[in-house]
């Protein structure tokens, strides 16, 4: 079977719609269309979560490899390391005050497979606005993308940190800098301004990943 005619015979198993995959995975239904005409193939994150969706093997769905059924969690690939929960970024704010556990097992959490070495207390955010895209090259992390932050990794120079400031109930994110003892929040975009910071501001975590869906 090709990768078409398996995405079509799981979709028809588990009564899904192409419009269904659009709604879910929040990509285009042009997207969805090539998968189904088998002009592409979903790739990292959106391969993941079509089989997570449709509840399939991914390595079944995406190379014809093994059972459509078995392991569905474990099967995922040799590189996964875990899943986090995708929060707001005002919960990223009270992170501390969160019950991770609870909050693992809502049901409509959503989460994403990563491949960062992070504890299990890690989470994940989808960036806001466009302070961390570079628009004259070096590190960027645009508008869209997710980040899966580790709570519990020390923060250093040069680290791209969550954090937040006292004046405010959102989490921020911004490239930690320390010069001289002094520490501030710089942006990717030279068109916001680097923050200095003191006792009004909370480290939240550092960014081990960045995920970027295409």
């Amino acid at each position: 079977m090709t990768f078409q005619e398996r995405l079509e015979a799981q979709m028809k198993s588990e009564g899904v719609k192409g419009i269904d995959i659009v709604n879910k995975l929040k990509i285009s239904k042009g997207t969805v269309s090539q998968w189904r005409n088998g002009v592409s193939k979903p790739r990292g994150e959106n391969a993941v979560r079509l089989a997570k969706f449709l509840r399939c093997n991914l390595t079944w769905l995406i190379e014809g490899k093994g059972l459509p059924n078995k392991n569905l969690e474990l099967e995922l690939g040799p590189d996964l390391r875990g899943k986090a929960p995708l929060i707001s970024w005002v919960q990223a704010g009270k992170w501390k005050e969160i019950d991770l556990e609870n909050l693992q097992q809502a049901s409509d959490i959503t989460f994403y497979q990563h491949t960062a070495n992070v504890s299990d207390e890690a989470f994940a955010l989808r960036v806001k606005g466009d302070s961390m895209t570079s628009f004259t090259g070096g590190k960027s992390i645009p508008e869209g993308s997710v980040i899966i932050v580790d709570p519990n990794m020390q923060a250093e120079h040069g680290k791209v940190i969550v954090a937040r400031l006292e004046d405010s109930n959102e989490a921020t994110l911004k490239q930690l800098v320390i010069d001289g003892g002094a520490k501030y929040l710089k942006p990717f975009n030279n068109s916001y301004p680097t923050m200095p910071i003191n006792g009004n501001c909370t480290i939240i975590g550092v960014v081990k990943q960045v995920i970027q869906d295409f």
